[in-house]
């Protein structure tokens, strides 16, 4: 019996057949929102089926690193195809209420040699999401902080995440930039 994990752009694109065997290795899980976890690299891929969450790796001293804000149809563990990479652990923070859909790795891996159309999309939605990321990362690096922040904000507004449960120091931590910055931005957006 199919489990409820369609409906995310990723699922979506795939044929029937495709999907229900996805669907059949299913395990669904569920984060609330501002709650955060730490991603060991399970020998599992998780497809974000609803919400809007960050993934991030802290340094020994606390700082953040790599940020990425991750959405509906996107596609975490991919780093575990490459076998031989030393990724390191992150953490993820939930922006929204998240539902996951965990499928093992060996599915995932069988299906990309034997599935031509599913290695097709997999990779689609790997080059999709890169390409956004390096957009991404080029315009913050190119911006005021001021402009960083309002940037920021209007992804995550455009994201459906509720913008009045996001603190400035949460907002802070995503753009990169100070709280203060963030406060002196936030007049001006709401202007």
């Amino acid at each position: 019996m199919p489990k409820n994990c369609c409906g995310n752009p990723f699922c979506d694109s795939l044929d029937p057949q495709t999907r229900k065997l996805l669907c059949e290795n299913v395990t669904i899980t569920y984060q609330k929102a501002k709650q955060s976890s730490t991603e060991h690299g399970q020998e599992q891929i998780e497809i974000i089926a609803e919400g809007t969450l960050l993934t991030f790796t802290l340094l020994e001293d606390g700082a953040q690193s790599s940020i990425e804000i991750i959405k509906c149809g996107d596609i975490l563990g991919t780093h575990l195809f490459a076998h031989s990479s030393d990724y390191p652990e992150y953490h993820t923070l939930a922006l929204t209420d998240i539902k996951k859909c965990n499928i093992p790795l060996k599915v995932v891996e069988t299906l990309f040699q034997e599935n031509r159309d599913f290695a097709r999309m997999l990779l689609q939605n790997l080059s999709q999401r890169h390409t956004r990321n390096s957009l991404h990362w080029v315009m913050m690096h190119s911006k005021s902080g001021d402009e960083k922040v309002k940037f920021i904000y209007e992804l995550l507004k455009s994201s459906n995440v509720e913008m009045t449960n996001i603190t400035q120091e949460e907002l802070a931590f995503i753009t990169g930039v100070s709280r203060i910055t963030v406060a002196r931005a936030m007049k001006n957006i709401f202007k």
